[in-house]
């Protein structure tokens, strides 16, 4: 019986995260592009530049629940975090490009996406 607020206490902290919903934007399609060979993250990435206002300040779980983990992750000074989404098809797939596509999330210190952009790099600087 004592331990019943110590559960309490821990269950409202472990969900204090909201959960992101875009409409028009499929998860389940998005979290699945390591396994298919599909152009789906390069056909919704507009729609999440558009959708920005609602993305800047999530947090980082927030972040990872809609995206998935991130394909790249980059620390840099003063404990900013990039995560870094890829959004051409992989190298073994008939449409890959030889110019690679990322989605690039920068996070404050305090862990807030505070920062998108596309970036582009080509296959020599892998």
């Amino acid at each position: 019986m004592k331990s019943f607020p110590l559960v309490l206490v821990m269950i409202s902290l472990t969900s204090c995260y909201k959960t992101l919903e875009l409409e028009g934007f499929s998860k389940e399609k998005w979290k699945s592009f390591k396994t298919t060979c599909t152009e789906y993250r390069l056909d919704k990435v507009d729609l999440l530049m558009e959708n920005q206002a609602l993305l800047l300040s999530s947090t980082q779980n927030e972040i990872e629940s809609l995206l998935g983990a991130a394909d790249e992750h980059e620390l840099y000074e003063r404990n900013q975090k990039f995560f870094h989404y890829r959004l051409t098809p992989r190298d073994t797939c008939t449409n890959a490009s030889a110019r690679l596509k990322f989605l690039s999330v920068r996070f404050n210190a305090i862990g807030r996406a505070n920062e998108f952009q596309v970036m582009t790099r080509s296959l020599e600087n892998q």
